[in-house]
């Protein structure tokens, strides 16, 4: 036999060793990572809704178990109290990596009447930025007419005049288009592709690695959304015109009460101190929502506060980095206190 040739034998125990690797990950993903299976819709008040009554694993921040309601949102299987809120943003919403309980909805649902009801309900979604909560805003309405109030969650106020326009633009909504249909409309393919994942976690964690290691090796583009040179034209241009149109617009679609919940990124500088990182938004924003009487609730000097006398920082989690990923419980509990004033003050003003 020459030399170089590789035994038959040799490469069956090196397939059977690469097997064994791989149900050892697959193994430890069930308990790691294990993401609830998504479903997309065209038409409502969110991009799509979790597989109903499912459950998921995240660790790659902090720990949780998430459940699924029987409707596709990531709410505990209580009933909507008679006076209830909806909370709709991305992933800092949907609170991946909190346990149930910690995230600011749940927390200020609990503050608001107790724990036997929802007093918020939660549609968060991962990608549902504030331009896309926007764009699905008819929907939200539709689907929750009976709701007292709408609160938007954002952690960037980086839209530009062009994206402020753009979000005015409605998807529109379809009753039809619930989870239980969506699911029940799924091809044969699709409903294997969903065991699959299901079954073997790895495989969309694997590929998820690789589009990352895609991403990293990509040309990187050098715009900076933070750039104070572009939005101090922005500012000098059309900008207050463009944020007064979709507040109108806001405001044209419901008489409800609506919150803007804005929370900035932070960094921590070489010095130890906490910067928020900002284009400079907040005055506007400030001063347009309360024109149209929506409620602005920067978190700002809450976050700086309690940074400066209890070393508090909002994001990240023991496993992370200090400063960075997702809104941690910290954070979470600050912004429930925030939403509380303004709801309660709001409740006061209106009472006859």
């Amino acid at each position: 036999m020459p030399k170089n040739k590789i035994p038959l034998k040799q490469i069956g125990q090196w397939c059977v060793a690469l097997v064994v690797a791989l149900v050892i990950m697959d193994l430890l993903t069930f308990a790691f990572y294990r993401p609830c299976q998504e479903l997309i819709r065209e038409h409502g008040a969110t991009t799509g809704f979790l597989l109903p009554r499912s459950h998921g694993v995240y660790g790659m921040e902090g720990y949780c178990i998430a459940g699924i309601d029987a409707s596709g949102y990531v709410d505990r299987d209580l009933p909507r109290a008679d006076s209830y809120f909806v909370a709709a943003g991305a992933s800092h919403t949907e609170g991946l990596f909190l346990p149930a309980k910690l995230r600011y909805s749940d927390r200020l649902s609990s503050m608001l009447g107790g724990d036997d009801e929802l007093h918020i309900y939660n549609i968060g979604r991962s990608g549902n930025f504030f331009s896309v909560v926007l764009q699905h805003l008819d929907g939200i309405l539709a689907e929750f007419p009976d709701a007292e109030g709408i609160i938007i969650e954002t952690d960037a106020l980086t839209y530009d005049t062009k994206a402020l326009y753009d979000s005015q633009s409605q998807v529109g909504y379809d009753p039809d288009e619930t989870a239980e249909a969506l699911l029940s409309n799924l091809s044969g393919r699709q409903r294997l592709s969903m065991k699959v994942k299901q079954c073997l976690p790895i495989l969309p964690e694997l590929h998820k690695q690789y589009l990352t290691y895609k991403n990293m090796t990509a040309k990187s583009d050098s715009s900076d959304i933070l750039d104070p040179d572009f939005w101090a034209q922005e500012y000098a241009g059309g900008y207050s015109e463009a944020l007064s149109s979709l507040m109108a617009f806001i405001r044209d679609r419901t008489d409800k009460q609506v919150i803007i919940l804005y929370h900035p990124a932070v960094r921590i500088e070489p010095d130890g101190s906490l910067k928020l990182l900002s284009n400079g938004a907040e005055p506007y924003y400030r001063e347009i929502c309360a024109e149209y009487d929506i409620d602005f609730v920067d978190m700002s000097e809450a976050y700086l506060k309690a940074y400066k006398e209890d070393h508090i920082v909002p994001y990240g989690f023991a496993n992370t980095t200090m400063g960075a990923g997702h809104t941690n419980r910290e954070a979470h509990r600050m912004m429930a206190e925030e939403l509380y004033k303004v709801i309660k003050q709001k409740n006061v003003d209106n009472t006859p």
